[in-house]
C-alpha cells in the first residue's frame, strides 16, 4: 500500500461516525449506560474475587471457554454446540461484518449506532428504515430493503426505544429472507418475554447476539455470546474467533455469575417492577411521553420539559442519555432502570419541574 492510499484511508475513517464513551462523574448517580446497579456491588465483587483466587492468570485459558460454552448454552436453553463467545457481543459484531462482508446491509432506525458505525467502517453501505411513530416496525418497507441486502440487523429489544418487535413479526421477516443473513441483537432480551434462541439453532442464516454486560452486571468484564446452528458455531470457533478471546479472569467471573443465575433472574424481576413503577409515575406527569419498555430503560419523549428536565438532573448529580430529537420526537431521554433509590431521585428531579 503506497502513502496516498493510506492517506486516502485514514481521511475516510476520519470523517466516520463513531461511538463515544460517556464522561465519568465522580459521585454521580449514573442512569446512562442501561448498566445492571440493582445486582449489589458487593455481590459482584465477591464473585470477582471468588474468581481472582481461582485462576493463574499466568496461563492461557485452556478449558474455561469451554466450561463458559456448558453454562451458557443452559442458561440460553440450547446445545452447547450452539453457543460462542466474545471479548463483549461488540467483538462478535466486528469478527462478523469483518469476515462475511457486505456490500449493503438493512437496518431499521433509530437503532443501536454502534453497528452502523462499525458497518460504515467496513465499506458496508446501510440502508437505515425508519420505523413507525410508535416505533413498530414498517413490514413492507423493511423487507423491501432488506431483500436488495445481503446482511440485515433486528435490534429486539430496541435500543434506544425499549421496545421487543412482536415474535411473529420477526419470524415472518426471517422466513423471508432465508439467503440473507440476519442478526439479531438481543442485548436486553433478558428483561423481555420472549428470546428467539432456541429457534435459530434450526436456521442456517439467522444468529442471535447476547451479553453478560447488561442482566448480569458484567459490563467491565466484557462478556458476550451468540447463538446459531451447530455448522456455523462450530467454523466461528474454530476459525473466526481468536483462539483467546476473553481473559482468563472475564471467564472465571462469568462462570462465577451463571452459577447464580437465579439470584440474577430474581433481580431481573425487581428491575421489571420498577420499570412499570417508573413508567406509571412518568406517564402522570403532562407533556411527557413515556413509551413501551422491554428493556432495563426507559424512552420518553419530553418536549418543551426537555431543557428544564436536563438543568435540574445535571444540578443534582443525576446523569442520564439525552437524546434531543429523534425521529420526529421532540426532546428525547434514555433513563436507566437503577435500584429503587436512584429511581426515586430521577423521579423527584423530572416531578419537580412540573
Amino acid at each position: 500500500m503506497n502513502k496516498n492510499s493510506l492517506d486516502g484511508k485514514i481521511k475516510r475513517i476520519a470523517k466516520l461516525g463513531r461511538y463515544t464513551k460517556p464522561e465519568k462523574v465522580e459521585g454521580a448517580i449514573k442512569l446512562d449506560s442501561n448498566e445492571n446497579f440493582a445486582l449489589d456491588r458487593e455481590f459482584i465483587a465477591g464473585v470477582t474475587a471468588e474468581a481472582a483466587r481461582q485462576v493463574d492468570v499466568r496461563e492461557y485459558p485452556l478449558d474455561q471457554l469451554e466450561q463458559l460454552y456448558a453454562q451458557l448454552a443452559k442458561y440460553a436453553g440450547v446445545n452447547e454446540k450452539c453457543v460462542a463467545a466474545g471479548s463483549g457481543s461488540d467483538q462478535v459484531i466486528e469478527l462478523l461484518l469483518s469476515t462475511f462482508g457486505s456490500k449493503r446491509a438493512t437496518v431499521f432506525t433509530p437503532t443501536f449506532s454502534y453497528f452502523i458505525n462499525r458497518c460504515e467502517l467496513h465499506g458496508i453501505r446501510v440502508d437505515q428504515v425508519p420505523l413507525k411513530r410508535d416505533f413498530d416496525l414498517d413490514n413492507k418497507a423493511f423487507l423491501k430493503s432488506a431483500k436488495k441486502s445481503d446482511l440485515v440487523y433486528i435490534c429486539s429489544p430496541n435500543n434506544p426505544t425499549g421496545n421487543q418487535l412482536g415474535r411473529h413479526t420477526v419470524i415472518d421477516l426471517i422466513n423471508s429472507l432465508e439467503d440473507r443473513l440476519v442478526l439479531i441483537d438481543e442485548a436486553y432480551v433478558d428483561f423481555a418475554d420472549y428470546s428467539l434462541s432456541k429457534d435459530v439453532t434450526k436456521m442456517d442464516n439467522v444468529i442471535v447476539l447476547r451479553t453478560l454486560s447488561k442482566a448480569f452486571g458484567l459490563a467491565g468484564a466484557r462478556v458476550g455470546y451468540m447463538v446459531a446452528n451447530e455448522k456455523f458455531i462450530r467454523v466461528f470457533r474454530s476459525t473466526i474467533q481468536s483462539p483467546y478471546p476473553i481473559s482468563t479472569l472475564s471467564l472465571a467471573i462469568a462462570s462465577g455469575i451463571l452459577e447464580r443465575a437465579d439470584h440474577v433472574k430474581n433481580t431481573i424481576e425487581t428491575i421489571r417492577k420498577e420499570r412499570a413503577r417508573v413508567a406509571g409515575r412518568l406517564a402522570k406527569i403532562d407533556g411527557l411521553q413515556v413509551f413501551k419498555s422491554d428493556a432495563n430503560f426507559l424512552f420518553i419523549e419530553a418536549g418543551k420539559k426537555y431543557q428544564p428536565i436536563s438543568k435540574a438532573l445535571v444540578s443534582n448529580g443525576i446523569i442520564v442519555k439525552m437524546l434531543g430529537n429523534v425521529a420526529g420526537h421532540k426532546g428525547c431521554i434514555r433513563v436507566t432502570i437503577g435500584t429503587k433509590e436512584m429511581n426515586d431521585k430521577f423521579l423527584q428531579c423530572v416531578e419537580g419541574t412540573m
